[in-house]
């Protein structure tokens, strides 16, 4: 339920703007533990990663890039071969404007439409695999449930009870993609106990551009992160934290 008393703000924004909600609940959630995870990462042998020359050629901002390329790739999810790009740059303006003060660009280049597509290709080629090639199990934009003052938001992907967030920079995962997922996590398992929906079980990790990918338990992350407290201690830490009104402090 959501406190009228403070600004909704939605669980990815929350997550990124006052980093000392989730790294107080998970205080293990570090760059030492973040490397350790990521050398679990592997490629798609399907899947080519994009090169950073064509990258730097693009005008557009990184984020709305990468809107573009996720709009690309679930338009080949809806069996769309062709690209419908004003379409696809509507969806992505709409996106950025949630979280930014997004400006529509003019147009999109020649070489925008390059990389948003072989990203697109490479998002697609990876939910299927993912999806052990059933597409139709793929939910876009699954619901995020909000908690106090932080408003419901939504994820990437999700098969089941699988969630799968998108990463598209030059690197590999961060902590701040690791403290957005805990998020997502710790909400859903509130929204659970609550008899309101389902907790997520494993969280997937996929860099189409870099052709990463990381799969694990949230179980795992659960336990390191969080000082191998119970779940209900971790939830008990986030409540108290949320009705502090924590964020109106940072």
């Amino acid at each position: 339920m959501l406190n009228p008393r403070m600004p909704a703000r939605d669980p990815r924004t929350v997550s990124r703007d006052i980093p000392g909600i989730i790294d107080t609940v998970f205080p293990q959630l570090n760059s030492s533990l973040v490397g350790y995870y990521n050398q679990d990462c592997d490629t798609i042998d399907e899947c080519k990663a994009v090169d950073d020359a064509n990258i730097v050629k693009s005008s557009l901002s990184r984020a709305m890039l990468f809107e573009l390329c996720v709009a690309r790739g679930e338009e080949l999810l809806s069996n769309r071969i062709e690209p419908d790009w004003e379409q696809n740059l509507r969806t992505a303006v709409n996106r950025q404007r949630k979280h930014f003060d997004a400006t529509a660009p003019q147009k999109i280049d020649a070489i925008d439409k390059k990389i948003a597509n072989q990203i697109g290709q490479n998002l697609h080629i990876g939910l299927r695999i993912i999806s052990s090639k059933n597409l139709n199990d793929v939910a876009i934009s699954p619901k995020i449930p909000g908690y106090n003052w932080i408003s419901n938001g939504v994820g990437d992907f999700s098969i089941n009870d699988t969630l799968i967030e998108i990463k598209c920079t030059n690197k590999r995962f961060s902590a701040s993609d690791y403290r957005q997922v805990m998020m997502y996590w710790i909400l859903s398992y509130i929204n659970a106990i609550e008899g309101n929906g389902f907790e997520w079980k494993n969280i997937v990790l996929f860099n189409p551009r870099k052709n990463i990918i990381l799969e694990l338990p949230f179980d795992d992350l659960i336990y390191s992160f969080g000082r191998w407290r119970s779940k209900i201690e971790l939830v008990e830490t986030f409540s108290s934290l949320v009705a502090d009104g924590i964020g109106e402090r940072f």
